[in-house]
Order: structure tokens, then sequence, then C-alpha cells
């Protein structure tokens, strides 16, 4: 067989299958109040930019329930993402993604009573990059100490206490005074899990599948077209919902041998056999 033969065979049978936001609205319901959201970038052979991938995953049930392409990750794309979800007649109680204002702010325009947990790992590699310690030692002694800080859900007493100690040991230095400053007025979005139980302080859950896909550009190198881009990642994302789980651990080892359209699916309703 041909190359351009299996491709249109590809082709053929991508076209085959639902879009995964219509699959969603017609088959699930069952989600938890809890969305890792995160954008995937992408090359798109006939576009002079890179186009992304916009994203969620139900932290608990381990579903994919929408997606779109966009050509970035602006205000109104995260916004016509965030608009899926009311579709749905779904509001997360909890978003947790990294350190983007536009996602945030269409977040919270869709969902007024949302919280918003900044990921502590984008966070910290925020300051990182401010303070350039990858090149420069100067700053090492003080990162240290807010990533141990920054490490694990604390207490206020705990925070409170760890977060002074650094005052005072580096009060004489306006820039780490000016980090100090800016991790006090991100108090909110830092401590937005609290309350809600077991809820995540990262996005590494779907870091892991950015890595996944990452892996797979590696034969793909770059989409023809943006239609094709979208086509490719809808059969991705369905076949990854439709695939069960293996290697779950800890909190969600009772989701192995379950497929994440299992944890979702409205009741006494048979989903299809798309694969």
């Amino acid at each position: 067989m041909s190359p351009m033969k299996a491709w249109r065979i590809c082709i053929h049978e991508l076209e085959k299958l639902p879009p995964n936001n219509e699959f969603t609205f017609k088959y699930c319901n069952r989600f938890s109040q809890v969305l890792v959201c995160d954008g995937k970038y992408f090359n798109v052979a006939s576009e002079t930019h890179d186009y992304v991938l916009l994203w969620g995953f139900d932290y608990f049930r381990h579903d994919i329930p929408v997606i779109t392409i966009a050509p970035s990750e602006s205000y109104v794309a995260w916004s016509r993402f965030f608009s899926y979800f009311r579709i749905l007649n779904t509001y997360p109680r909890l978003v947790v993604c990294d350190d983007n204002s536009n996602e945030k702010m269409a977040a919270r325009q869709s969902f007024p009573e949302v919280k918003i947990q900044t990921c502590y790992n984008h966070f910290k590699e925020g300051i990182r990059r401010n303070l350039g310690v990858r090149s420069d030692d100067t700053y090492k002694p003080f990162m240290k100490r807010i990533e141990e800080v920054l490490h694990h859900k604390r207490t206020d007493q705990d925070r409170n206490k760890r977060l002074f100690a650094i005052f005072k040991d580096f009060s004489h230095d306006p820039v780490c005074i000016s980090v100090l400053t800016n991790i006090q007025k991100y108090e909110h979005e830092l401590l937005a899990y609290r309350g809600i139980h077991q809820a995540p302080i990262t996005s590494n859950i779907i870091e892991g599948m950015n890595s996944h896909i990452e892996s797979r550009f590696h034969s793909l190198r770059s989409f023809q077209t943006v239609q094709h881009a979208k086509l490719w990642f809808n059969g991705f994302i369905l076949k990854r919902r439709f695939t069960k789980f293996t290697d779950c651990k800890g909190k969600f080892k009772h989701l192995n041998g379950k497929r994440g359209v299992d944890m979702t699916k409205k009741e006494r309703v048979i989903l299809p056999l798309l694969f």
C-alpha cells in the first residue's frame, strides 16, 4: 500500500468520528467540579505561526469533555472554550491552570463563582525565569527557599512562618522583596484548592498528556492544514477517552480497567462503538 493510499484511508476514518464536544453533549454529563486546563501548541505547514489545542481534563474522572483549536491563547479563544461547558450545563468549581491572564479572565467570565488555582510548578518557573537562576547563581539560595514553601500544601501558620523567615533573611534585596510581594498578591490563587477535598495544586495531570502528544509529533512533524489538525486531535482525544486506564496510582487506582467515558457517561446510556 502506498503512503498516499494509507493517508486517504486514515482521513476517511477520522472524518467518520463525531466531534468530541458534540459527543460529550450527547452522551456525558457526570463530571466532577475540578477542571485542569492547558494549551498545547503545534505546527501547521500552511500557516505562518503555530496553532494551539485548548483542552480541559476532568481531574477526578480523567475524561476530556471539551477541546478546541485556536490560533492563540487569546481571551476570545479561551472564552469560546469555556462557553462549551455552559452548553453542557456543567460549571466547574475549581479551574487549575498556568499563570495565563486570558485563560483566568475567560474562566471567571463564564463561571462567576469559580475558583482559580494557579499551578505551583508554572508559578515557580515564572519566578526562576525572572530571577535568571538557570544561568546565574545570585538568587539560587533565595529560589531554593521559595521552592520549599511552594513544594506542597501547607497550613497558614507554617506557610507564613516560612515566608516571614525568608523576608528577614533577604529584606535588604529589593528583587527578593518584589518576589515575596507577588506571592502575597497571588495568595488567593495559590490557596484556591482549600475547601475542595484532594484538589490539585499543579496541572501535572494534563502536562503528562501533553507529553504523550509531543511524542507523536516526532513522527508527524507538522500538519498540512488546520483542518487536518482538527481531524487528528479529535481522533486522538476520542481514542484517549475510549482507552482503559492501566497505570493509575494512589487515589486514582480505582480507575484502572475503566475508561474516561465510563466515568462521565449519562445514566442508562449505551455508548457507540467508535473504536
